[in-house]
């Protein structure tokens, strides 16, 4: 199984809601959330305003802090 299946074998049951995810550090946020919420934030990375930019490198950061 390719690390892109394993990632999303059990999307979308395993990743909350992005309204709830925003009430919340990136720390707290399981590695399926942050891979997905990062793959959309990238698509979308041309339309975000500074918030979106903002929570975006967030993620970034956490991703790299746990070497995902």
């Amino acid at each position: 199984m390719s690390d892109q299946e394993k990632l999303y074998k059990d999307y979308p049951r395993q990743i909350r809601d992005f309204q709830v995810l925003s009430t919340m550090k990136p720390s707290e946020w399981t590695e399926i959330e942050l891979q997905a919420s990062h793959r959309q934030m990238s698509d979308l990375a041309p339309w975000l305003n500074e918030q979106g930019t903002h929570i975006h490198n967030q993620i970034i950061q956490e991703i790299e802090r746990r070497g995902v």
